[in-house]
């Protein structure tokens, strides 16, 4: 087979992975309010749905300032597969270890000096210059969280460095067993670091606006809470227009206009939907290698769709056709009660409560949206048979 197609075929959109450098859109306002959190030692709480930009926004932030000054180290952790406490503090130690060392020596050396009152045990890859792990015994981390809480703050003052941790899906430390002790153990902690700055960030709205907006949790007032919004149209159409000629491709601003309106300004799938397209067209953007592409963006997930459908109450469904068919408000009234069959007021409040909490709505000033674009128009054309293009 000749894969002589391949040479210089580097995709000039991302989707699925970080986006930086030019495949990072606009977010000109939320990078400057973040990285002044940052350097004046700020802690952060960000929330916006799932793939909305947030990771790429921190990393593109951590980039830029790592670029200025050698001084800001950040250390990325991920809660979305971290189920335990235990779990947690090896997550925590080890990419503090990595973000303030630059070689597998120094990993080695700033364990055994920092974590003197813990016996770790380290592990390491075939290669030993990108692959470190950590792990605790759990007699240990029973004995000695307060060194291993303490770690950056320890690393900062002896290296003269500044620290960022920035948690994603921190949401996720609700599930822990006896969450309220660990979460106060945190805080009592984190609240002295004078040299380490948070950044928590996560999707479930309402988990974290619970943990965070609660008088009696916690971590009550923590820091700066940031709800990330959608990129502006007026941003992604001189992206999308750029970056198709930038690939030696045209695509008509009528053209542009229909994808973001269907893609709901949702960065993910904008990105995804553009790459579709970028592959199925020659020189000039074709209305149908748009067309084409949107149904090839339904297809791919349809049977992801389809099983999440399968889950969802008879109440959750009738909520969600309301909202497809354009009721953002007003969902408890009387005509859409008997329209959609919803049963009551009471139904009414209880279900859209739990599509909240399943990550399927968004709520913006009172409104009701879904939030998945994608979703939305294989439900219309599932649900209420209308065409997708």
């Amino acid at each position: 087979m000749d894969l002589s197609f391949l040479e210089d075929v580097s995709s000039p959109f991302a989707f699925g992975r970080i986006a930086v450098g030019n495949t990072f859109v606009n977010r000109d306002k939320e990078k400057k309010r973040l990285a002044l959190n940052f350097a004046n030692k700020v802690n952060t709480i960000l929330i916006s749905p799932r793939r909305w930009g947030k990771s790429s926004l921190v990393k593109e932030i951590g980039t830029g300032m790592n670029q200025i000054h050698k001084q800001y180290r950040f250390a990325y952790i991920d809660l979305f597969s971290i189920r335990t406490e235990s779990e947690f503090y090896e997550a925590y130690a080890k990419e503090v270890i990595k973000c303030t060392a630059t070689k597998f020596d120094e990993w080695i050396s700033n364990t055994k000096l920092f974590l003197q009152n813990v016996t770790p045990k380290v592990s390491i890859g075939g290669d030993a210059t990108h692959e470190f792990d950590l792990s605790f015994d759990v007699k240990d981390i029973k004995k000695s969280y307060e060194t291993i809480l303490n770690l950056p703050e320890k690393i900062a003052i002896s290296k003269k460095l500044k620290i960022i941790i920035c948690i994603d899906e921190f949401q996720n430390i609700d599930g822990f067993t006896d969450s309220l002790s660990f979460q106060k153990r945190l805080r009592s902690f984190w609240q002295q670091h004078q040299n380490v700055t948070y950044c928590l960030y996560g999707s479930k709205r309402s988990l974290l606006i619970q943990l965070f907006e609660k008088r009696s949790m916690p971590f009550y007032r923590f820091g700066d809470m940031m709800f990330l919004g959608k990129i502006a149209p007026k941003h992604w159409e001189p992206f999308i227009t750029g970056t198709f000629l930038k690939a030696k491709k045209k695509i008509k601003t009528e053209q542009v206009t229909k994808i973001i309106e269907l893609m709901q300004c949702h960065p993910y799938y904008i990105q995804q939907l553009c790459y579709l397209i970028w592959i199925r067209a020659g020189r000039m953007v074709k209305d149908s290698d748009l067309n084409a592409s949107i149904e090839d963006l339904i297809n791919q997930n349809s049977n992801l769709f389809e099983r999440e459908a399968e889950s969802l109450s008879n109440s959750k469904i009738a909520i969600i056709k309301a909202i497809a068919k354009g009721y953002h408000s007003g969902l408890s009234s009387g005509a859409v009660i008997s329209e959609f069959k919803l049963g009551s007021s009471a139904n009414v409040t209880k279900t859209l409560k739990a599509l909240d909490l399943d990550e399927i709505i968004d709520i913006r000033k009172g409104e009701y949206f879904l939030i998945d674009p994608s979703f939305e128009l294989w439900f219309r054309k599932r649900f209420l048979g209308k065409k997708i293009t």
